[in-house]
């Protein structure tokens, strides 16, 4: 039985830390120049929505991530604008996680599974690996099985973070909130990563 890889999912992980990362970073450096919350926030999202763009020229694809990631950001920050509330803002984030943890439940039942297109994206530049990869697909059961799993479990995780992170945003300081926020998504992003690693592990057990 062929397995799948670990590869997409580590770099969803890396792809969102720099998220996190740029962000939070836009925010605070705002808040030093004297920015108030609601304008360090959209400049934190802006930030955000900048390095998704950057990516998809970058790599000369603008995908599925791309495209779920920049039309959500988009949507947020229109909303943010109309409303000039700081934390729905913050709380736009969550959304973002939450879309993103939805598309991947869908792709499970339409389409192919968003880790499956994670896990092409590592094999750019190689076109018989790709032609290999989609050829188990099609031929391999099992393997379109185990994709469709991992995106269901990335998915929950990602809307359980997204509703988990919401009561926290509006119980809390905007600065506290801003660290917190933060903070719950790399957690769970890591423990989405250690779980996949195991599965694929596991997987490669099976197969040997």
């Amino acid at each position: 039985m062929s397995r799948p890889t670990a590869n997409g999912p580590a770099a969803i992980l890396l792809s969102l830390v720099w998220d996190v990362g740029l962000s939070l970073g836009a925010y605070f450096v705002a808040k030093w120049l004297g920015a108030d919350d609601y304008v360090a926030l959209l400049a934190g999202s802006v930030v955000a929505l900048l390095r998704v763009i950057w990516v998809a020229l970058r790599s000369r694809k603008f995908d599925v991530f791309a495209a779920v990631m920049v039309g959500v950001f988009g949507i947020g920050l229109l909303l943010s604008v109309l409303t000039g509330d700081a934390k729905f803002m913050l709380a736009k984030e969550s959304l973002v996680t939450g879309a993103a943890g939805l598309a991947f439940v869908i792709s499970c039942f339409v389409g192919k599974p968003l880790i499956y297109h994670a896990a092409l994206r590592m094999r750019e530049g190689k076109p018989e690996e790709i032609a290999e990869f989609e050829q188990k697909w099609t031929d391999l059961p099992e393997f379109r099985r185990n994709f469709r799993i991992m995106s269901a479990v990335w998915g929950a995780g990602l809307l359980a973070d997204a509703a988990g992170r919401i009561p926290v945003i509006y119980s809390l300081s905007t600065d506290a909130a801003v660290t917190a926020s933060s903070a719950m998504l790399i957690a769970v992003m890591v423990l989405l990563s250690v779980w996949n690693g195991w599965f694929v592990k596991r997987i490669q057990a099976r197969a040997a």
